[in-house]
């Protein structure tokens, strides 16, 4: 075997122990600190050792490479800590801190993994679910996953899912179910429409109404109604009428509430692609179509506000917390 490099960093003369990675790096390193920072290493330095090599630096070979080793102890010694830009490397020293019972350095590594929870959910996830049992991570990262109504069957498994148990997924799954009843609970709230503070509702009972204000879906007398809406009579303009959704408004409801079953998030009602049929119904009208397209993009940003608030008060049941 070719001889071992020593390591820019761990190479101190006064070494009473020497680790040598898998890919033949050898660190110089001290019992006393080691012994401190896991019971394992404690463990090992107490069996006894050949008197003949008393005066020199046992060597233990371990089975982590380089990288995982000096990694793993720059949380031991007062050296510069890694950065992680890649989930695999910040893995490698997760297990090992776990196989080597570092109980004070699993968490704070947990807490390394939040850049990771936009990018890479899933794994995230996964991770937490089987190594940490971090319930504000888990439920961070199942909260991304709300955009990925595929995230169960994933075209490239990532390598968590060996050790997912099922149960793991069906608690997103029930999340996931959880908050797309309350979005298009919100979305379908035709008593907010109407009456809610946004100024742009029919008012209180006895209140007259200026059609100036009202959403250009609530206005208009000329097109089609929807098939559904609040039977309402108020005084509007000096006459009594009735206040119901056009169609073209339910054109984008339903758009809108086949979207949040697959993506639960108030982004979703925001996208132009969704507004554009609805729209484009409400130009053959001649009262809706000046005011359709702002009216309907100030009523989906006021509507995506309350999404979030709904579904962010939708806490995921795990079986730890």
């Amino acid at each position: 075997m070719a001889d071992a490099k020593l390591s820019a960093l761990y190479c101190d003369p006064d070494a009473d122990v020497i680790f040598r990675s898998c890919d033949n790096v050898d660190f110089r390193l001290h019992k006393l600190i080691l012994h401190k920072a896991s019971p394992i290493f404690r463990d090992m330095f107490s069996l006894p050792e050949d008197p003949a090599r008393r005066d020199v630096p046992q060597t233990v070979a371990m089975p982590e490479d380089a990288m995982t080793l000096q990694d793993l102890l720059s949380f031991c010694y007062p050296y510069p800590r890694p950065v992680f830009q890649n989930l695999d490397r910040l893995l490698s020293v997760l297990r090992a801190s776990i196989k080597y019972d570092m109980a004070f350095l699993v968490g704070d590594l947990g807490r390394h993994l939040n850049p990771f929870v936009p990018t890479q959910p899933l794994r995230v996830y996964a991770i937490t679910y089987t190594m940490l049992e971090d319930a504000d991570l888990a439920r961070a990262a199942a909260k991304h996953l709300l955009s990925d109504p595929f995230f169960s069957d994933p075209l490239v498994p990532p390598p968590e899912f060996d050790d997912l148990p099922a149960r793991a997924l069906s608690i997103v799954g029930a999340y996931r179910r959880q908050c797309t009843a309350a979005a298009q609970s919100v979305l379908l709230d035709l008593h907010w429409m109407y009456y809610g503070a946004h100024g742009r509702g029919i008012g209180g009972l006895f209140e007259a109404v200026d059609t100036s204000r009202l959403w250009a879906w609530l206005s208009c007398l000329s097109c089609a109604r929807g098939a559904s809406g609040l039977p309402v009579t108020k005084r509007v303009n000096a006459f009594e009428r009735d206040v119901w959704p056009r169609a073209w408004w339910q054109t984008y409801a339903a758009a809108a509430a086949k979207e949040l079953a697959l993506r639960p998030l108030g982004a979703v009602v925001t996208r132009i692609e969704l507004m554009r049929p609805a729209v484009e119904e409400a130009s053959k009208c001649t009262m809706c179509a000046p005011r359709a397209m702002a009216d309907l993009m100030e009523y989906a940003s006021a509507i995506a506000k309350r999404i979030d608030e709904a579904t962010s008060k939708i806490e995921m049941k795990l079986p730890w917390a």
